[in-house]
Parts: structure tokens; C-alpha cells; sequence
């Protein structure tokens, strides 16, 4: 049984108490960070001569990459529920700060957490009977009650899917009726969207999903969960407990079933790579209605009893104050926060205090050397790294951690723990992902598809169809194109579905865009395949660029035929924007950052369309 008392939890502080919350964290930060700046007697950095992969061939003849790191599997078998292994992690920690609300200072303890866990679990099941199985959908900002109502609904032994905040009632429908979501939990201001949505798949289905306030439902009282009811004694690890939708970038938005094993174990996997401890305290930032939010960051933080410091919305001076005033130590980020705060932290008028971050990790879409250059400029001793991952894997494949300092900065790092990795060849036959036929490895070095597997695999999408689609001999065809150096360390070059296909070459956007990043004029960048009007056959690669600020207009003018020809001198002729230049305002990206390519070039045919 865990050890926490029944104490009530409290989530709102008064002014006297939130000025006290915050100079204690702050006291506890700035003695933290003293003692962390001592090297670390487990920090073993990857030597230059050293692998950063076991590469071993299987009976089947597969040439596989595997972890250096040692197996969690033992711990993960003995290993109950994603639930239960989180409650016994804060009940190590009972009277420590769990998480703080930047925008408010209310604060929950681990103790607090559990408690209040428990209550909403309550009102859950008894106000709106919720059950083993059923669905709840969360819809909110950041927020401290995001693991409140997260494993409060794992408790009951149901499932959490999430949704964006300020998403669109189309899109909220289609996700409340593939899930079959019984609840959707939202905060006042995006009631109506939520409420219209339930109503409409109400309607539609004739299933009844009701639109709820976590402001009211965390006023509720309830009785106790009745010991009759046992989901939690009877939960297994194959348990369906997170259903996140991925992001569409290849059709339509797939409900991905992860279950207890694979969330446990994306938890335990960053265990050895990462540096983090209850020494550490975190600015959370990247949206938790994301898999690497809600997994990565939040939980894995919450499993290792490291203080989080939560922002419901970003902006670089609210995200520097908060570093300045918590002295925070670890942070999570995607290229967008990374390029705001190397810029602003470049600027002369900076007045903030960065010293105290110790580790930044950035996913998504590569960084630029640049920017990367000036975020560790910013703070002595900073270690910057970038990792890869996605919904299917729970999501993190490979780490930076502890082996940065000998790792190139575009690559992604090393395999987590009991994860492997194949490199496969890549022809016309597998562009559909039916031909069940490939699935031979590519020569040493060379690119390719970049296959999956291990604990954090997926169960499957919720449509079998889909599923069998990504799927080959047990392992996970990632879509995204990479290869392996002679470390075995990893390179991600592309996606399969995005290569465009210039008169018999297939050539890869990334590509592209890291040789057009490196203009002075140039502040964001993406390129696209658009037909060309001769011969509909083939794609030219066409760039949609973002100016850096304060470029004289002079410059301005001419910048699409300046940056046009700048490639050309740089790219074979293959590479180079034989469709063309065009200046914009912005670029399409979600909300990790990662870039739109489908809708940007939808995007973008329909203004050619109208232009031409």
C-alpha cells in the first residue's frame, strides 16, 4: 500500500503563501544548482573512438542497431500500471514541491497531487461513471491539474486522450467520436467549442459526451471509490491508457494506443541518458496535450520527484523570468522557443539571468548551429542536445543525455534502452507501405527508412488498417529517412512521403533548408515539391521563406532573387529552387514545432493556382 496520508490537498495559496512558495523553491534552486555544477560521479561521456550503437545481425538476416545502455526490462515486468508505478514515485517524496503554476504560483505537493489524484477520481466515477475502459478527453492548457485528471482517469482504469486547446469544434468531433470519448474536461474559456462539439457527436452518434468545466469538477466532492471496485488491482500492462492522436502529417489525425507497458517503459527508458534528478527543477513549456509532453516531460519529471514549474502559454521574457526566478535547471524544448531565446538572449538589452540552466533538449525539426551556438553561449556549462522520436514509440527513440559532448549536433543522439533500429532501403515499391515484399537493409552508411522496435511500440492505431499499413515482421516503418555513421550515430534526413521527385532524383527538403538557413537573410525556411508546369511528372523544389527582422528594405526588395541564386551557386542542380523563391510572413508549424509540409503545400498550389 503506498504511504500517503488522506490529507486534504491545497491547490489554492494566498498572496502570503504563494511569495513563500516561490522563495523557497527559489532558495532550494540557487543551493541545487551549486551542488550540480560538481561533475557528476555516473556522467561517463561517449569517448570520440567509442560506438554509439551495438550492431549485431539476427537469425532472419537483419542488420540491427541496439542500445549501448543497460535493459529496463526487468524493472518494467515487475511493473503493475503506468498508475501505480507514478503514485509509488511521489510517495518518496510526499512533502516536496511537485508542480507550480507560473502564471498564479498555486503549487501542488507530491502528497497534494496524490490527494487531489484520488478526489477527482472520485467525482469521476461517481458523478459521471466513469469505468474500466471508458474514455475522457482532456482539452485544456498546461496546467498543474493536467496529471490531476491524467491519472486520476488511469486510477479508474480508463483511458486519457487530448486534444489542443484552441482547436476547432471539426476537429474536436472527429476525435470524440474515433475515440468514443465519454467526457471532454475544458477550462471556461474554450467551453464553447467543447460543449458544441459533444453536442454535435451526440447528435451524430447517438452516444452521449458531455462537455465539462475542471474548474467545477475540481469543487466537487465525492464518497470513496467503493473496494469492490478493483481496476486497479486488475489493471495488466497491456492495458490501453493513453490515446493521443498524432498530428496528421501524413492524412488524417490516427488515435495511437499506448498501454501501461509502453508508457512505464518510455519513463523508465530516460532514466540513464537523461541527467535528471529531484535535484533539478524544470521549466514545462511544450504542450502536454502532446505525447512528449504529457510522457517525456511531465511524467518523467513527476517519476523522479524534479519540481516543474508550468507555463500555460509562452513567450520568451515569461519563460526567461521564470529561468531567472525558480533558477531552473533542465528544459524541454521545440525550434521555435529555441530560436526566440537565442535571439533574445542575443539581444543587448537582455536583462535576464540564464546562467542557472544546466540542459536543453530540443525535438522536433533540426537546429541550426547558429542558434545552438548562442543558447550555450548564454549560460557557462550549458549542454544542448536533440533527441528523435513519435507518438507510435511513446514517443522517444533516441537521447542525447549524458554522451552530448562527444556528439555531433545534427545528430539525434543515442538508442534508448532495449530499442533497436534498422536502416532500410527505400524504392518506388515502398512509397505506399503495402509491399510486404522490402525490407532490405541498406550498405553501411547509406540512407534510408529508419524501422523500429521495442517496449515502447505501440499497441496499434485504433483503425487495424492503419496499422497494418506501418507495420512489417513486428517492427514500425517510422517514414522518416536517416542513416548511420561509422559511431553508428544517427542522422535523420527526411521523411519518405516528403522526398520530392526531381526528373528521376529524390531529392529531401531537410536538405535543402539547412543550406538555405545559413543566409544572413534568412530567418526560417521550408521547402516543398510543387509540379512543374511543363511536365506534370516530376516536382521542383520551391522555398517559402521568412526574413530575420529589421533587414533593410533595400534588401528586402530583392531577397527572393538574392537567396535564389545564393542556392544555386551552393546546390547540385538537382537541389536548387528550380520553382522558385517566395517571401512570407510565417511558416506552418504545429505545436511542437514540427513543420506543416502537407498543408503548407496545399497551401501553396492553391495560391500558385490563383497566382498563375
Amino acid at each position: 500500500m503506498l504511504r500517503f496520508s488522506s490529507r486534504p490537498a491545497t491547490a489554492c495559496l494566498c498572496r502570503l503563501q504563494r511569495q513563500a512558495v516561490v522563495a523557497s523553491i527559489s532558495a532550494c534552486s540557487v543551493s541545487l544548482r551549486r551542488a550540480s555544477s560538481c561533475p557528476d560521479p555516473n556522467f561517463k561521456p561517449l569517448l570520440p573512438t567509442e560506438k554509439a550503437a551495438r550492431q549485431y545481425t539476427t537469425p532472419e538476416g537483419w542488420r540491427v542497431y541496439g542500445s549501448i545502455y543497460p535493459s529496463i526490462l526487468k524493472e518494467l515486468d515487475s511493473s503493475k500500471s503506468l498508475y501505480r508505478y507514478m503514485t509509488g514515485r511521489w510517495a518518496r517524496k510526499p512533502d516536496r514541491t511537485a508542480l507550480i503554476q507560473e502564471e498564479t504560483k498555486d503549487q501542488l505537493t507530491f502528497q497534494q497531487l496524490y490527494d487531489t489524484t484520488e478526489r477527482f477520481a472520485q467525482v469521476l466515477y461517481h458523478h459521471y461513471n466513469i469505468r474500466k475502459g471508458d474514455v475522457v478527453c482532456l482539452m485544456t492548457p498546461n496546467t498543474i491539474y493536467y496529471p490531476v485528471v491524467g491519472f486520476g482517469t488511469m486510477r479508474l482504469g480508463g483511458v486519457l486522450t487530448t486534444s489542443a486547446a484552441l482547436t476547432t469544434t471539426e476537429a474536436l468531433c472527429y476525435q470524440l467520436e474515433a475515440s468514443k470519448a465519454k467526457i471532454v474536461i475544458t477550462m471556461h474559456n474554450f467551453h464553447a467549442v467543447a460543449e458544441e462539439a459533444a453536442r454535435r457527436v451526440t447528435t451524430h452518434t447517438g452516444r452521449q459526451t458531455q462537455a465539462l468545466l475542471l474548474e467545477d469538477l475540481l469543487k466537487l466532492e465525492a464518497p470513496a471509490i467503493p473496494s469492490s471496485y478493483t481496476a486497479m488491482e486488475e489493471a495488466t500492462m497491456d492495458d490501453v491508457a493513453f490515446l493521443p492522436f498524432s498530428s496528421g502529417t501524413t492524412g488524417s489525425p490516427k488515435g495511437t494506443q499506448l498501454t501501461n507497458r509502453n508508457l512505464t517503459a518510455n519513463i523508465l527508458r530516460s532514466f540513464s541518458p537523461i541527467p535528471m534528478d529531484e535535484d533539478d527543477l524544470l521549466i514545462t513549456v511544450l504542450p502536454m496535450y502532446h505525447i512528449f509532453g504529457f510522457s517525456s516531460v511531465l511524467s518523467s519529471a513527476l517519476a523522479k520527484n524534479a519540481p516543474q514549474v508550468i507555463m500555460s502559454k509562452y513567450s520568451a521574457d515569461a519563460y526567461l523570468n521564470a529561468v531567472q526566478e525558480y533558477k531552473a535547471t533542465m528544459g524541454f524544448i521545440a525550434p521555435p522557443i529555441a530560436v526566440s531565446l537565442a535571439h533574445r538572449l542575443a539581444d543587448p538589452e537582455n536583462r535576464y539571468d540564464f546562467s542557472s540552466m544546466r540542459d536543453l533538449s530540443c525535438g522536433a525539426s533540426s537546429l541550426s548551429e547558429d542558434i545552438v551556438r548562442r543558447l550555450v553561449e548564454s549560460s557557462p556549462g550549458l549542454r544542448m542536445g536533440q533527441g528523435w522520436g513519435m507518438t507510435e514509440m511513446s514517443p522517444t527513440v533516441t537521447y542525447y543525455g549524458r554522451f552530448e559532448t562527444t556528439i555531433p549536433m545534427n545528430a539525434v543522439g543515442v538508442l534508448g534502452p532495449d530499442t533497436e533500429m534498422r536502416v532500410v532501403r527505400v524504392d518506388a515499391s515502398q512509397q505506399s507501405g503495402e509491399d510486404k515484399s522490402a525490407g532490405i537493409d541498406v550498405e553501411e552508411g547509406k540512407e534510408g527508412e529508419l524501422w523500429v522496435r521495442g517496449p515502447t511500440l505501440m499497441k496499434g492505431y485504433l483503425n487495424p488498417e492503419d496499422t497494418a499499413k506501418c507495420m512489417q515482421d513486428g517492427w514500425y516503418r517510422t517514414g522518416d529517412l536517416g542513416y548511420v555513421d561509422k559511431r553508428n550515430l544517427l542522422y535523420i534526413s527526411g521523411r519518405l512521403k516528403e522526398l520530392i521527385k526531381y526528373k528521376g532524383f529524390q531529392v529531401s527538403p531537410p536538405e535543402i533548408e539547412a543550406e538555405l538557413i545559413k543566409h544572413p537573410w534568412v530567418k526560417d525556411c521550408i521547402v516543398l515539391g510543387v509540379p512543374d508546369q511543363q511536365d506534370i511528372s516530376f516536382e521542383n523544389p520551391r522555398a517559402l521563406v521568412v526574413l530575420v527582422d529589421n533587414l533593410p528594405v533595400k534588401d528586402a526588395v530583392r531577397a527572393s532573387d538574392e537567396i535564389y541564386r545564393y542556392m544555386m551557386r551552393k546546390m547540385p542542380p538537382h537541389k536548387r529552387l528550380h520553382g522558385g523563391v517566395r517571401i512570407v510572413d510565417e511558416i506552418m508549424k504545429n505545436a511542437t514545432g514540427k513543420l506543416m509540409r502537407r498543408q503548407q503545400r496545399t497551401e501553396e498550389l492553391e495560391y500558385l493556382k490563383e497566382t498563375h
